[in-house]
């Protein structure tokens, strides 16, 4: 659980603390010897700031990135109105214990929760949605699955101090396997989970709780990054402790190919955004944005509205109040 909303007076970090953080945010599975020589600092004093960021709870965790779809599922985002406090506790409380549910985020707005079910057919989707509201009084919900991600950052560029510079293409940690295509086995798919909840777990962890050998956890982590299955390995960054707040707008267009081609455009360029998607549903796309305050939220807003004046048919914006589940695996993919 996480509270996303600013909190308290946020830590301050200094030139070496934001590379090294920029380091781990490429690939947190790397050794701490390599992100000390790419910072060109002793492999203590990096572990040190580390432990300091994981102390002042700026750091709280790992997670690694999965690309369900290779895996034959879909992600299902359903923002709801839930009429009484008494029912969104009960829902919440639902989501919270369901193995289908990866996120659960609680809000302040329009909607007053954001649940993602991760399945395999509109028609399981339909059946494991239903037991999760069943009895529960609902004054509004809108289903939107998600299509393709357009921005997927840990920390969006304005936030980056030393990303000032041209920035590089993000390396991705997996290279299409030319060969035969892997297909992965029960053993694969609980490997998957267990790094989607903790992308640091060490091969001689996961080849104890695995029974596997060393050497098969690694051979197997190659293949899923080959098969880009294993997309990226980063830490959980708590942006309330730098002083950020994460806000949602979800965004419906007067639709033309041209109008959503620009739309695009300006998401990808614009520095504050942290994660937007396109969708299928009542609205056309999701945006998380990490601002410092109102003003620069509504700054973001406002050059949306002014540039695609004629394009945006309605948005909605909500406050994001407090996390209680986010994995990029739903538990019972892992079983």
């Amino acid at each position: 659980m996480r509270v996303l909303a600013q909190e308290k007076k946020a830590i301050l970090l200094d030139k070496k603390d934001w590379r090294i953080l920029q380091e781990s945010v490429k690939n947190v599975r790397q050794p701490l010897s390599q992100i000390a020589k790419e910072c060109q600092l002793s492999r203590q004093s990096v572990e040190y700031r580390l432990q300091q960021m994981e102390k002042n709870q700026l750091l709280i965790g790992s997670r690694a990135v999965v690309n369900i779809r290779a895996l034959g599922y879909s992600s299902y985002h359903v923002f709801l109105e839930v009429r009484t406090p008494e029912q969104e506790k009960e829902l919440i409380k639902r989501a919270v214990a369901a193995p289908f549910v990866n996120a659960l985020l609680v809000y302040s707005g329009k909607f007053n929760l954001e649940i993602s079910l991760m399945v395999k057919s509109t028609e399981e989707f339909l059946a494991k949605y239903h037991l999760l509201v069943e009895g529960l009084a609902l004054r509004d919900e809108h289903i939107l699955v998600l299509q393709q991600t357009l921005c997927n950052e840990v920390l969006p560029q304005r936030y980056f101090p030393l990303e000032k510079e041209k920035r590089r293409e993000e390396k991705i940690l997996a290279k299409k396997d030319k060969r035969k295509a892997y297909a992965p086995d029960e053993r694969d798919l609980r490997l998957l989970f267990l790094l989607s909840r903790d992308a640091r777990r060490t091969n001689n962890d996961l080849a104890r709780e695995l029974k596997l050998s060393k050497d098969a956890i690694k051979y197997r982590i190659r293949k899923l990054e080959e098969q880009k299955i294993l997309v990226q390995y980063r830490p959980v960054v708590n942006y309330a402790a730098l002083g950020l707040t994460v806000n949602t707008l979800l965004v419906k267009l007067n639709y033309t190919a041209k109008a959503a081609a620009a739309f695009e455009v300006l998401l990808r360029s614009t520095d504050t955004i942290l994660w937007a998607t396109r969708t299928f549903g009542y609205y056309d796309y999701i945006i998380y944005v990490l601002t410092k305050n109102v003003e620069e939220f509504h700054e973001v807003i406002n050059q949306m509205k002014s540039q695609f004046a004629e394009s945006i048919k309605t948005y909605e914006v909500l406050s994001a109040f407090e996390e209680l589940k986010y994995f990029f695996m739903a538990e019972e993919m892992g079983k």
